[in-house]
């Protein structure tokens, strides 16, 4: 195929590309593929050869100046626009050709225009492609670009699919498997952001490539900062005008962001007066990472004071976050685990945990929530886009709350193969070894038993630490001093005291405890003693506390908890020695009961 060589494109445009351009290309003169899907980050800006020396584009301008100048003819198409070309010299030519046609067919497209309707439109383009194969030297080749081309092909199901969209699909397929078409040195490109938009009978066919746009890395916005680019969007100024940071240093900060959203985040500040200050920069960034993942992740705030001496009795689990957290902050990313999960009952302390962590890791922490979807390609399209930003955004903490809910399963469960999807979306990219150290997943959830075992393995979550309630009365004093501090609540020796005597024969869990001491502190606040909490307060409070969740259900979370553990020196002495056999006996037994209410 007559398109330029990587290494060629680098040294005659004096731009380095991309490893996704790279890779393009080098499919592309492979000769072997005529239809690639490219997606991914494919509304940002590019860099492109002009008369000033570099300037940043759409990718469609970088398509047809960087990676394909010399083709013969580059046509676009989506169902807004229609076809349009790459000059105004090759619509010239297409409607000299569509002239003849006209005369042949009887037809009137030269003066109508081309058909809007791929259906209608794909006949003729494959007559065109025929007669622009005997074109010669400068105008041989023709690439198609298909812009949105998953509203022509939506990966919908077999009897949901409309007659065009069943046509369209057999079109682009039949132009993949025919070696006519790659003869005649024609390729078709389509543009989607979220591959999965697309029917999967097309991404699944071997003829067919993709090719995956990653968000920039920090060598590309550097370049991009230090362009004729960004200094016109501040006013011709130099850097240092408008911002206290390096352009090296800015770039490393706006890790995860597209070059669009890093020209917005520039933009916003300059054009109103302000400066790119460090600050500035960690909350826009945020905001606008926040704004793409469409509210589906947000960064957990390191809280000032808080550390893991604030979590109380879950010592093993306590240290094996330390020693993580130490790891992160000295660079030992080598030895850092892929995943960690922290399985519980509810109530236990898990997010609390996290929390401590999140304040002595030193990086940011990210928290994924529910990002599902009814409406088709929507789900695809979010975890792609969570992935993407996840893998640019690195080093960082990635939290999972209620994980057997939000990581899915293999189960399809009748959504047309959404979940099966989603669940290989995330094995992959946790499994992925070459992300180790630059991301560490936490994974939190009280029924460790629904997450399905390839997630629970070594190189994904393979680290459990389970946490557990108060295991007697020392952990029980513990929790009370712990809490009654965060509640500043003064309680001398006596209540102390009654408090590991009396409270510590149940087995409380952290949020057990801090709604008896809030009822305590009720007590004392309606009797007009403000903070002054007594031992009758603890006792009322303690007397009237009942806890409405089933046990039996309570007890199925803890076992499911021991079971998951993947190191006895995180488990109680109740469970340290325990038959593991009679443990998943009980379990089983437990959890029949609870599938038959």
């Amino acid at each position: 195929m007559s398109a330029a060589t990587p290494e060629q494109l680098a040294v005659s445009r004096g731009l380095p590309l991309r490893r996704w351009a790279a890779d393009l290309a080098r499919r592309w003169n492979a000769g072997s593929q005529a239809v690639f899907v490219l997606h991914g980050d494919v509304f940002d800006l590019f860099p492109v050869p002009d008369e000033k020396g570099i300037g940043w584009a759409p990718l469609k301008a970088f398509l047809s100046r960087r990676l394909f100048p010399d083709r013969g003819t580059l046509l676009f198409y989506d169902i807004s626009d229609g076809l349009t070309f790459g000059s105004r010299d090759m619509q010239t030519r297409f409607f000299e050709w569509l002239a003849v046609y006209d005369t042949v067919e009887n037809t009137d497209f030269h003066r109508s225009g081309p058909p809007r309707e791929f259906t209608k439109l794909a006949p003729l383009l494959r007559r065109f492609f025929l007669r622009a194969s005997e074109e010669k030297g400068e105008r041989r080749g023709v690439t198609l670009i298909i812009d949105f081309p998953e509203k022509i092909v939506p990966a919908t199901e077999e009897s949901g699919a409309s007659a065009d969209e069943r046509i369209s699909l057999v079109t682009i397929l039949k132009w993949a498997t025919s070696y006519d078409v790659r003869a005649l040195d024609v390729a078709v490109i389509l543009v989607t952001e979220s591959a999965a938009e697309l029917h999967a009978d097309l991404l699944q066919n071997p003829h067919v490539a993709q090719v995956a746009i990653d968000l920039p890395d920090e060598e590309d916005r550097r370049r991009f900062i230090e362009s004729k680019f960004v200094a016109d969007v501040a006013g011709g100024r130099p850097l240092a005008e408008w911002c206290d940071l390096s352009a090296e240093d800015l770039a490393r900060r706006t890790a995860g962001l597209a070059l669009v959203r890093v020209q917005n985040l520039i933009a916003e500040a300059v054009r109103n007066g302000g400066r790119v200050t460090g600050d500035y920069v960690s909350q826009a960034k945020r905001r606008l990472i926040e704004d793409y993942c469409q509210g589906m992740v947000r960064f957990k705030d390191p809280k000032p004071g808080l550390t893991l001496d604030r979590v109380a009795t879950h010592t093993a689990a306590k240290a094996r976050m330390r020693e993580l957290a130490w790891l992160l902050r000295n660079g030992k990313t080598d030895v850092v685990e892929r995943g960690v999960l922290l399985p519980g009952r509810v109530g236990v302390g898990k997010s609390f945990l996290v929390d401590c962590f999140a304040s002595e890791c030193g990086l940011p922490v990210l928290e994924m929530g529910e990002f599902r979807s009814k409406w088709v390609g929507d789900t695809e399209r979010q975890q792609m886009r969570i992935l993407m930003t996840i893998r640019a955004l690195g080093p960082v903490v990635v939290v999972v709350d209620e994980a057997d809910a939000v990581l899915g399963t293999r189960q399809a469960d009748g959504d047309s193969g959404v979940s099966s999807r989603v669940f290989a979306a995330f094995a992959a990219h946790i499994g992925d070894s070459t992300l180790r150290g630059r991301e560490l997943w936490i994974a939190m959830t009280s029924r460790p038993d629904l997450l399905s075992i390839d997630m629970k393995r070594q190189g994904r979550f393979g680290l459990c630490v389970p946490l557990f309630p108060a295991q007697g009365p020392d952990d029980v004093l513990d929790l009370v001093r712990v809490i009654a501090k965060t509640k500043s609540l003064a309680l001398d020796e006596t209540e102390l005291a009654w408090a590991r005597d009396e409270m510590g024969t149940r087995p409380l869990t952290g949020s057990d405890v801090d709604a008896i001491l809030t009822r305590a502190k009720e007590r004392a606040v309606l009797a007009l003693r403000d903070d002054d909490v007594r031992v009758e307060d603890l006792r009322d409070a303690v007397a009237s506390f009942i806890d409405p969740l089933d046990g039996d259900l309570l007890l199925l979370q803890e076992l499911a908890a021991v079971l998951a553990c993947s190191d006895r020196r995180f488990l109680p002495e109740a469970y340290r020695d325990a038959d593991r056999t009679e443990l998943a006996a009980r379990f089983a037994i437990l959890k029949m009961r609870a599938g038959a209410r």
